[in-house]
């Protein structure tokens, strides 16, 4: 076996990192009904949404506020806070978004604001259960919802409000856009203004970051193309390990005849992607599950992405146990090409940044994700067009680099809220 191509899928795997989302398309489609025989991933209980009265407040306004579920309580954080919030979703319609609010233990900065911060998680998957705010202990995506707290940790202890979205879909109402770069700038964005508009001890600048799917979601809101957040300046953006080529990736590991570890993952991920394609666009959704896109047990297994989050994917039992060959169907290519195409359009190596406003990109040595070289390309092409950016590496894998990075990247962001 080619152990290149199951590095590239397992690539594949950590990098894309996302939330979750009730991911039912609107497209008039009879879908399967079936599933896998896994029980679907456990989630949090947390108080039901309000049913009326926020349809036509403005994107961007917080309209509840609770305590957050344990496993997202942070002990830097004098308070760590569940929200639900206004935003508009990728139909263009008014919608409810989740997050995570942390407020910092020590007293506001002498002006009386707090710099903010809104960090953006890895993928995780598309079902409810999914969105970091849902954890329980016995989830199997505990560790990627937490994989962001020891960058909190050290921005709550230099005073900064984290807010950490759960992204568009996921743990509310509605599909989510897996991987789609204006649905997470959006989702960051109307955090941010959702917070400056309910905490007034909030300052007026702050900074997008986020790691690997959290990673694309900083960069993209850095696109001087998407309007401001309300009441902010976006100073600066930070970026951990951020997937940028998938195209490259689906590629190497789209031949192998077998499921293997590292595959099963990738194999997950690209489910997550077809359905995220599929969500805005009911041809290919109908290529997909009706005119042979995937095969007859790929089908079948298209309910799991509703159900299950990335690990509980990846098992043997659901989109794990296939392999790339498996997952095609007899018009598997057509679907392939179109994934790719709509990769590469939304491909973060093609944002207009600002040239005035900093970035900063972090990269793991060992990253079988987020590949160095993809990495270094990207930063040489933003480079070339005259972005200002900062490019740190560190000897870890995909997952830990946001860990082992965290205090320089904390002490980066400290820098531009000084200046």
């Amino acid at each position: 076996m080619h152990h290149g191509l199951i590095a590239a899928g397992t690539l594949l795997v950590s990098m894309l990192s996302v939330g979750c989302a009730d991911a039912t398309s609107t497209a008039q489609i009879d879908g399967p009904t079936t599933h896998s025989s896994l029980p679907a991933t456990p989630q949090a209980a947390l108080p039901p949404p309000p049913t009326n009265g926020w349809q036509n407040k403005p994107a961007g306004t917080i309209v509840q506020v609770s305590e957050a579920p344990p496993t997202s309580q942070l002990v830097g954080a004098s308070q760590s806070l569940f929200v639900r919030y206004t935003t508009v979703d990728v139909f263009g319609q008014p919608a409810l978004a989740s997050g995570l609010v942390l407020l910092p233990a020590i007293p506001v900065y002498p002006d009386g604001q707090w710099p903010l911060v809104v960090y953006g998680h890895m993928t995780t998957g598309a079902a409810d259960a999914c969105a970091p705010t849902r954890g329980v202990p016995e989830s199997s995506e505990l560790r990627r919802m937490q994989q962001g707290d020891t960058l909190a940790n050290a921005l709550l202890a230099e005073g900064v409000l984290v807010a950490r979205p759960d992204y568009e879909g996921l743990g509310e109402s509605g599909p989510h856009p897996y991987l789609r770069g204006d649905s997470l700038a959006r989702a960051m964005r109307d955090m941010a203004s959702a917070v400056r508009d309910r905490w007034e001890q909030t300052g007026h600048r702050w900074i997008a970051a986020g790691h690997s799917e959290g990673g694309v979601a900083a960069l993209n809101t850095g696109n001087r193309r998407h309007p401001p957040a309300r009441g902010l300046e976006l100073i600066g953006v930070a970026a951990i390990t951020p997937v940028t080529q998938l195209e490259v990736l689906l590629t190497a590991a789209g031949e192998l005849p077998v499921a293997a570890p590292g595959v099963d993952a990738a194999v997950a991920l690209a489910a997550l992607a077809l359905k995220g394609i599929a969500i805005t666009d009911p041809e290919f959704e109908s290529l997909l599950l009706m005119e042979g896109g995937l095969s007859d047990e790929a089908v079948a297994l298209w309910p799991d992405l509703e159900r299950l989050c990335l690990e509980d994917l990846s098992h043997e039992d659901s989109w794990g146990g296939l392999s790339p060959q498996a997952v095609r169907g007899p018009r598997g290519d057509e679907a392939v090409a179109e994934l790719i195409r709509e990769w590469r359009e939304d491909d973060i190596r093609l944002l207009p940044m600002r040239r005035d406003m900093p970035l900063r990109i972090d990269a793991g040595l060992l990253d079988a994700v987020a590949l160095l070289p993809l990495t270094e390309a990207l930063v040489n092409d933003y480079r070339s067009r005259g972005y200002p950016v900062t490019y740190a590496r560190w000897p870890a894998d995909h997952s830990p680099t946001a860990d082992v990075a965290a205090p320089a990247i904390a002490a980066w962001i400290m820098e531009q809220f000084a200046q």
